[in-house]
């Protein structure tokens, strides 16, 4: 278990590429229902599949977590991890977590990809829908597409500097940017 306090500050936020249509959710919905035939259905697995999105809910695909994290966890920051100068205050919470796209659960697991659905006070920002739109149940992105980064304000700084960093050690570097991690830029 690698709790919050533990990660480096620059580090503190989850990354993501995708965020589920209305249909995605569905299939999502009844490929869990199938794979869970012959299983204990938990609380989590009863909310998720009958869970009906809200206006101000979004459900989106995370890499790998920085931290364990438990549900009911605030964020208020998104930014284009392209572009950090791209970003939104906004605060939001995290409602669902659904360990590697599918076992629902009550955390969010360091090291691991998930489906997690946020709610957003009031509308969901429009930075969101830069993501790519999944209808299927499979991987669909374009070769090109917006990554978004989801964190809190106190860490956004160190957060933006940081990538920043790893983008211009990338270009100047390619894929031997980690060798020079620790040059000044």
């Amino acid at each position: 278990m690698r709790s919050e306090e533990d990660c480096p500050q620059n580090h503190r936020y989850l990354f993501c590429d995708t965020y589920l249509s209305d249909k995605g959710i569905e299939l999502s919905q009844n490929d869990t229902i199938k794979r869970f035939i012959n299983r204990d259905k938990d609380e989590f697995y009863q909310k998720y599949t009958t869970w009906k999105r809200e206006s101000n809910e979004i459900i989106v695909f995370t890499m790998y977590a920085y931290a364990d994290l438990k549900l009911n966890k605030k964020f208020d920051c998104i930014f284009n991890y392209d572009n950090p100068d791209e970003f939104v205050f906004e605060e939001f919470i995290l409602t669902q977590s659904f360990y590697e796209g599918w076992a629902r659960t009550e955390t969010v697991d360091d090291g691991h990809k998930h489906l997690l659905v946020f709610r957003f006070e009031n509308d969901i920002p429009k930075i969101l829908f830069k993501l790519h739109k999944e209808e299927t149940l499979k991987d669909s992105r374009p070769e090109t597409y917006t990554k978004l980064g989801f964190c809190n304000q106190n860490n956004f700084e160190a957060i933006a500097d940081n990538v920043k960093k790893y983008h211009l050690l990338k270009a100047k570097y390619g894929m031997e940017y980690w060798k020079y991690t620790d040059e000044e830029i």
